[in-house]
């Protein structure tokens, strides 16, 4: 799993920034990113993908361990729909690879 460190450290470098830079900037794209959500609930980046905010209404569950009834809080759920450029730029990975090796692997192909 990557981390938000691992992100700044490759940015600075391919950026040819200071890695105390590339956290600001990386900072600011994401409070942007938040801003333009607040406001319109979308943004499409072309290439890349879109992110869609929504909101949630108030609504009742159950407390697995409890069993008791609970009210959650209304919110907002933000998700991500990845381009077609962005999808294939990921085909020749090494995580595409492995999970194309696994899925080989349950499926029974490639056994011999």
């Amino acid at each position: 799993m990557s981390s938000r460190q691992e992100l700044i450290e490759k940015f600075a470098k391919k950026a040819n920034v200071p890695k105390r830079n590339a956290g600001v900037y990386l900072g600011i794209f994401l409070e942007v990113i938040q801003l333009i959500l607040a406001r319109s609930g979308e943004l499409k980046l072309p290439g890349f993908g879109a992110f869609k905010a929504r909101q949630i209404p108030e609504r009742e569950g159950t407390n697995p361990l409890t069993k008791k009834k609970v009210t959650f809080a209304p919110g907002v759920r933000v998700s991500f729909k990845p381009g077609r450029p962005f999808k294939e730029g990921m085909l020749g990975g090494s995580f595409v690879a492995k999970a194309e090796k696994a899925a080989a692997g349950k499926s029974g192909k490639g056994k011999k």
